[in-house]
């Protein structure tokens, strides 16, 4: 079985459940978009992928290996979670992207992927000192670094002008990772991916004619 299989993934928070069995497939390197109206579930979900829900059940998989077998630092090597709202490392934004790469035994150019997003002048400055908008990149090149297999982008670009949104849309187009895009941005769901999955109350539900499921 290859890429990304959940099966039957329920979440519960404070006793309610707030997923309600969603299963879904993603292929290596496919690029889905995860739509739904507010309260959908849709971080909730994202959240489950990488096992930051606590009280979650259901089977996660990758390439065949479940989560269970890889472990939770193997399996956020492979598929990263970029927040809306990242938390930054101690230390400068150049810093923030070494250190991840190298914790996993990689080395990486940080200047070059911070030049890639507008950041050249803010690689030496402290990261938690950082706009909403730099630590959105910052936190995107610290993902790539670490080479994941797939990413889990949760409005990754919402602080962000319009040049720097295309900034990072050509840098993710240049890739060859997949992911799973939560934007509310109709049209960058568009852009960014080759089908859709729709959450509504927590459920997977269909997108109609014509749509993906």
């Amino acid at each position: 079985m290859e890429g990304l299989h959940v099966e039957n993934l329920t979440v519960r928070k404070g006793g309610a459940e707030i997923l309600h069995g969603v299963s879904l497939e993603v292929a290596p390197g496919e690029r889905v978009g995860l739509v739904g109206g507010s309260g959908a579930g849709k971080t909730t979900l994202l959240r489950a992928l990488v096992a930051l829900e606590p009280d979650f059940s259901g089977s996660l998989t990758w390439q065949g290996t479940p989560l269970r077998e890889l472990g939770p630092r193997a399996w956020r090597r492979r598929l990263v979670l970029v927040g809306q709202r990242p938390a930054m490392f101690e230390g400068s934004a150049a810093e923030n992207i070494g250190v991840a790469a190298r914790h996993h035994g990689l080395d990486v150019d940080a200047e070059a992927l911070l030049q890639a997003l507008d950041l050249a002048a803010a690689g030496d400055r402290e990261a938690q000192a950082l706009s909403e908008g730099e630590r959105q990149r910052v936190a995107l090149a610290r993902a790539l670094a670490i080479g994941p297999a797939m990413l889990l982008l949760d409005e990754p670009t919402s602080a962000l002008d319009e040049a720097r949104v295309r900034l990072v849309e050509e840098l993710l187009a240049r890739t060859s990772v997949g992911w799973i895009l939560v934007s509310h941005d109709p049209a960058q769901v568009q852009r960014l991916t080759d089908r859709q999955i729709r959450l509504e109350g927590g459920h997977r539900v269909p997108l109609g004619p014509g749509g993906s499921s």
